[in-house]
């Protein structure tokens, strides 16, 4: 359930740099990686 909420937390981040048009490379950079992580997962 953590990795969920962890994801869903990166989703909103994304969501809201997009949103506000100022995207940050560390964003992304996280972004990327939390979703590698996930499909990382079983």
């Amino acid at each position: 359930m953590y990795e969920k909420n962890t994801m869903l937390h990166l989703f909103q981040n994304l969501e809201y740099e997009i949103l506000s048009k100022k995207p940050t490379i560390l964003g992304l950079i996280q972004f990327r990686e939390g979703f590698i992580s996930l499909k990382n997962y079983p």
